[in-house]
């Protein structure tokens, strides 16, 4: 046959490899015209450019092999509709979460950057805040161990959704725990919600607008609880009574910086009233 090509014509002609040719004979997908019995060496046509271009394009805009081979089979303008539709509602998705993981990281960049020249290190102080979302998770555990084990089932379940973004997590430890140096337990996890989420989650709490205590210091100085106290004995020196549980965050931490003096502990909200 005049037009006859090679394996290996074929593949570099089209920019795929000799192994994803064979792969696509062996599942049925993409057969040669004609295979040498004897040698196995399989063989192309020009004609068939078509047919592999139709097969690439869909693979790359994320048809699964298995729907492509299925709509080459039967061929209907209703089912290739079918099929470009379901992707393009994935890759919507895909779009969503993109958008959601780039609100996070510039809101993580912005934050990073306000702790470069942090003047309230170590120093209690109040703040207005605006009303926002956290995924939050209600469960006792007594160590950092359990902390992160229930964060694997919380990721799994809603990355997709909310993903996880470094410094966007923390811990939540109840006020009166914090007066018994010995109790080293928390109440549960949080995940910081970016933006607006249309769906209904059965984690989702809404933290209301308010005045909130707020302490940053630098895990240079090793003492959780310190500043903690220092927090709460500001809290009560200024007349007022705390509400709801301590949220304790690490928006900078280990993985981020080896240097002792920048990593950032940050608990909020801790409302006032």
């Amino acid at each position: 046959m005049k037009n006859k090509l090679s394996i290996g014509q074929m593949a570099r002609l089209n920019n795929v490899s000799i192994k994803t040719l064979h792969y696509y004979d062996e599942i049925g997908l993409f057969k040669p015209i004609e295979k040498d019995v004897g040698t196995g060496y399989r063989y192309y046509s020009v004609e068939q450019f078509k047919q592999l271009d139709i097969i690439l394009c869909m693979k790359m805009i994320g048809v699964p092999l298995n729907d492509i081979k299925k709509q080459l089979e039967n061929r209907s303008l209703d089912d290739f509709i079918s099929v470009l539709e379901n992707v393009r509602n994935i890759t919507r998705e895909k779009v969503n979460v993109l958008k959601r993981i780039e609100k996070g990281l510039y809101s993580r960049v912005r934050e990073f950057e306000s702790t470069i020249n942090e003047k309230n290190i170590g120093r209690p102080y109040f703040q207005r805040i605006s009303s926002h979302n956290i995924l939050r998770v209600n469960k006792k555990m007594d160590s950092f161990k359990e902390i992160e084990v229930e964060l694997r089932h919380l990721k799994s379940h809603y990355e997709h959704i909310v993903p996880i973004v470094i410094g966007n997590v923390g811990y939540l430890k109840n006020i009166e725990d914090c007066h018994d140096k010995l109790k080293n337990s928390y109440e549960g996890i949080f995940i910081i919600v970016e933006q607006p989420l249309h769906m209904d989650i059965d984690l989702l709490t809404e933290i209301e607008e308010g005045d909130f205590a707020i302490i940053r210091w630098s895990d240079e100085s090793g003492d959780d609880q310190k500043h903690i106290e220092k927090l709460l004995r500001y809290i009560k020196v200024h007349n007022y009574q705390p509400e709801g549980p301590l949220y304790i965050r690490k928006n900078v931490d280990g993985i981020i910086s080896n240097r002792t003096k920048e990593i950032r502990v940050k608990i909020t909200p801790l409302t006032i009233c």
